[in-house]
């Protein structure tokens, strides 16, 4: 459902970017397909080589039309646009806005509809597994000329996974995130005499074995143990990578290396002796937040709530990367993104490219930052422009592990179903490892031929 402007109610900040329900059926560089014809290419669009933008067209500079964003958050919607009116006052002090409330995970299927009908965005939010799909149907524009501005600014990594077949680039990236480590120094301090974090699992089992005590459910550390977005970071340790070649066709799950990873994630059970199912993200965070909890693998989404818990129960808290496994290998994650992309419906292809462009900027980062503690999809030089982010340690912790992480260009909704069953049963000791593996590749072989 969405709702208009001002008369939305909130919406829901914490969402994984790598979205559940969000996988398209290929991997590897994103097909181009045909949607609406393209303004920019009947060479209707006006460049301003010097100020490197677009030339809004005249209807929306005036106020006469306002530009329509898709956002799922209405505080971000409503300090992007302060922020953009802010910079571009000189220019178009007459520019006007309206806003809906979308779902980032129903943009690009309610775009398919409301694009074709003439109601949909000018631009609108998605995640960035969801391109493809919207490049295969025809929703999402090319960015024209804003693609030399936007891989000066930002990872190819980043841009590579927006690209398409065709080697145009099909939308902004926006934000980066990624589970991380992140620990009470005050409890470590009582605890081990060391606000230092682990750095090894094998250090987190010396802390378990004076700490532990499941008869209080107090645990050195926790997560959500049935979910392969966590469990991806143990495997990841032990040598096992999904989808090794980028062939959506090859997930790895007949890697012989998937098998030892998979036994030492299971022994790991006594750290965090819960059934899988008892462990949800809002239960292992309220725990963490209480301050008894000296350890927990979660992401970004959780600072707020961390932040009142250290306020209320005067501790304090760091970020830092992942435990690596007894191989030594760095613990991969799986990275997400947020993008934003320009509507191929749109009446307003220069505008809606302006504002989405907008969101790369130093303006926008910051507007973003300040708004939901994002971390902008910007080259770390330039996150230093950002006031309080440099400074701000959770971040930094967020970010290092973000560079170890992998960000994949393309999961299908059943990678989802078919790790996640296979980690709940090595987790609850349902199987064993060989068992689990096996019916991963069996199971993903028959869902990726429906």
């Amino acid at each position: 459902m969405r709702s208009k402007g001002a008369h939305a109610g909130p919406s829901i900040n914490r969402r994984n970017l790598l979205a559940l329900g969000g996988g398209v059926a290929a991997a590897g560089t994103l097909a181009a397909c045909g949607g609406p014809e393209e303004e920019e290419e009947r060479g209707d669009l006006e460049w301003d080589a010097d100020a490197q933008q677009y030339v809004i067209e005249e209807e929306i500079a005036s106020g006469e039309v306002p530009l329509k964003l898709w956002f799922e958050n209405e505080d971000l919607a409503n300090a992007q646009i302060a922020a953009f009116k802010e910079a571009f006052k000189d220019v178009y002090p007459d520019i006007e806005f309206t806003y809906e409330l979308v779902a980032q995970n129903d943009a690009v299927p309610e775009m398919s509809l409301a694009g074709e009908a003439g109601n949909g965005g000018d631009v609108f939010m998605t995640f960035y597994d969801q391109v493809a799909r919207s490049i295969e149907e025809g929703t999402a524009a090319p960015l024209g000329e804003y693609e030399n501005v936007l891989k000066s600014r930002m990872s190819d990594t980043f841009t590579g996974v927006v690209t398409g077949s065709d080697g145009r680039m099909y939308a902004v990236p926006v934000t980066t995130e990624s589970i991380a480590l992140m620990y009470n120094k005050t409890l470590l301090k009582e605890i081990t005499g060391s606000e230092e974090p682990a750095t090894t699992w094998e250090e987190i089992r010396a802390v378990a074995e004076q700490y532990n005590d499941s008869a209080k459910n107090q645990w050195t550390v926790r997560w959500v143990p049935g979910e392969i977005y966590y469990s991806y970071s143990v495997l990841s340790s032990m040598g096992w990578q999904v989808y090794p070649g980028g062939d959506v066709a090859e997930p790895g799950f007949d890697d012989p290396s998937l098998i030892p990873a998979l036994e030492y994630y299971a022994s790991l059970r006594d750290l965090w002796n819960v059934p899988s199912a008892d462990a949800t993200p809002e239960t292992v965070e309220a725990e963490f937040a209480a301050g008894v909890t000296p350890y927990i693998i979660t992401g970004p989404w959780a600072f707020s709530a961390f932040d009142a818990g250290a306020e209320e129960h005067g501790f304090e808290y760091g970020v830092t990367t992942i435990p690596a496994s007894e191989s030594g290998d760095p613990a991969s994650s799986f990275a997400g993104m947020h993008v934003i992309a320009v509507s191929a419906y749109t009446k307003y292809p220069a505008a809606a490219r302006v504002f989405a462009n907008f969101l790369a900027s130093d303006a926008g980062a910051a507007a973003l930052y300040a708004t939901t503690g994002q971390i902008p999809a910007l080259n770390t030089d330039l996150l230093a422009h950002i006031e309080g982010l440099e400074e701000d340690p959770h971040v930094a912790g967020i970010v290092a592990q973000s560079a170890q992480a992998d960000l994949l260009p393309q999961l299908p909704e059943y990678f989802w179903s078919t790790a996640n069953e296979m980690t709940v049963a090595v987790w609850d000791n349902l199987t064993s490892a060989d068992d689990a593996a096996a019916a991963a590749v069996a199971g993903y072989d028959e869902l990726a031929g429906l």
